[in-house]
């Protein structure tokens, strides 16, 4: 395992109910949370808390919209993390793939898409050993970084929430607990 051997709660968010993808004329960058998106964020104050040592979210606009409420009942700044951002349909490393049968590209992008989120986590440990934080990413990130800590640790991977809902990832030197959790009712 490449995590360091500290302790961290991370309460980790698929960000919520976002406007459709489809017909979006901006940036996906800006897309914003719907209005049951909104509820979803304000819901999630009630039942992760306020004590919290940080925030963390991808810089897109409805990762930062889902943790904006649990920030401001906190206190505390939500800061951006590029690791935490989404895979972009699993298309990096894009140098080389040229040379790597076309099955073998989405695994690869899934393996680095995986890396680059577990970098994150370690970014997040080294500022808050033992502490307890909040982070913000995307559907499609999480459940490969699930995936792969799961195998590392030699645990079930924890079933799908939807969205609103979160995953606990208690992780203690040479273990680590996932425990999903389905929405609150917005």
């Amino acid at each position: 395992m490449v995590l360091p051997a500290t302790q961290l709660t991370l309460e980790l968010i698929p960000h919520c109910t976002s406007v459709a993808r489809e017909g979006w004329a901006g940036s996906h960058d800006v897309r914003p949370l719907a209005e049951l998106g909104m509820r979803q964020a304000e819901a999630l104050v009630a039942v992760i808390g306020s004590g919290l040592d940080g925030i963390y979210s991808s810089p897109t606009a409805r990762c930062r919209q889902t943790v904006g409420p649990l920030a401001a009942a906190a206190g505390l700044p939500v800061h951006d993390l590029a690791e935490l951002y989404e895979a972009g349909d699993f298309g990096e490393p894009a140098a080389g793939s040229g040379q790597v049968p076309e099955l073998m590209v989405r695994a690869i992008g899934g393996a680095w898409a995986a890396g680059r989120m577990l970098r994150g986590v370690t970014l997040m440990m080294d500022a808050h050993p033992r502490g307890r934080v909040a982070a913000a990413s995307h559907g499609d990130v999480i459940p490969v970084l699930l995936a792969m800590l799961s195998s590392d640790f030699a645990i079930l991977r924890p079933r799908h929430v939807g969205r609103g809902g979160w995953y606990t990832l208690q992780f203690a030197p040479g273990g680590l607990a996932i425990t999903p959790h389905d929405p609150a009712p917005a």
